[in-house]
């Protein structure tokens, strides 16, 4: 329940991260709307499909990863 409402929190703060972003073109906001589709949808294919290469190539960020997606 406590990593749920963790995600769930860390997803909002990247999608206002992103919106931010997206209004200053000096902050990348593609980058935290899909760290917040990684936390909102983390058994979505494209989300697997990014997990997967992200193992690939930084498997310490992949930990990471895993343990707060809970997977």
């Amino acid at each position: 329940m406590i990593n749920l409402i963790v995600r769930l929190i860390l997803a909002v703060i990247s999608m206002v991260i992103g919106v931010i972003g997206l209004l200053m073109p000096v902050l990348p906001g593609w980058l935290f709307f899909g760290v917040a589709m990684l936390l909102l949808f983390p058994n979505a294919r494209l989300s697997r499909r990014v997990l997967a290469k992200v193992e690939e190539k930084f498997p310490a960020l992949n930990r990471a990863l895993r343990f707060i997606l809970g997977s």
